[in-house]
């Protein structure tokens, strides 16, 4: 989240008064910050803290869904009006319901 905002680790540090090798240790998974330490960070990302623990949803989201194409898809989904993403959500529902009810008939 840092790099997206285009924020070195220097100044990331200076934010929240701590030396720039704690941001490195940080993001190398060496060390974990305070919780006190963390919600600085998230502070001066502008981000939750929930989203600085567990990434932001897109993050969450390109972690759980390993199929690329179905990821790309649901990426134009999102671009769609309010209209066509809900045209889309029902055609979802029905093909997932008609399948679990495929398979409690089995």
């Amino acid at each position: 989240m840092r790099a997206e905002k285009d924020i070195s680790q220097g100044d990331l540090a200076k934010m929240i008064n701590v030396h720039a090798t704690h941001i490195s240790r940080y993001e190398r998974n060496l060390t974990s910050p305070t919780i006190d330490v963390a919600k600085k960070i998230a502070d001066a990302l502008e981000v939750s803290t929930d989203a600085l623990i567990y990434g932001s949803n897109e993050q969450i989201i390109n972690n759980k869904l390993n199929d690329e194409e179905l990821l790309q898809l649901f990426h134009k989904v999102q671009k769609l009006d309010d209209e066509n993403i809900t045209s889309v959500k029902a055609m979802l529902k029905a093909f997932v319901f008609q399948k679990d009810i495929q398979k409690q008939l089995a």
